[in-house]
């Protein structure tokens, strides 16, 4: 990405930290219903709101919605079956089946 193009963020609450990281770089946050940007910091809840199979909006099938080009989330969905030990234990017993 070329440098002269500054970055757009959005988050859906306000955590002091991540946000001035986000400024001390010089991205420029969006509007709440700005949907050009690029990264957008989540809570776990709303990260398995955006993502419900039956109502989440990046749920392609339903709202025809994905990700563009350089839009990344800093989680996904399911991410705590990685993070959380006891879950990542039963999955790798799994998948070792």
């Amino acid at each position: 990405m070329s440098n002269s193009r500054k970055l757009k963020w959005k988050s859906d609450f306000d955590k002091e930290v991540v946000i001035e990281n986000f400024l001390k770089r010089g991205w420029t946050k969006c509007e709440k219903d700005d949907d050009d940007w690029n990264f957008y910091w989540a809570t776990v809840f709303t990260t398995r709101n955006l993502f419900n199979p039956k109502s989440g909006i990046f749920n392609f099938y339903i709202t025809g919605m994905r990700f563009n080009d350089g839009q990344i989330i800093n989680h996904f969905p399911n991410h705590y079956e990685l993070v959380r030990k006891d879950l990542m234990v039963k999955n790798l017993k799994r998948y070792k089946k």
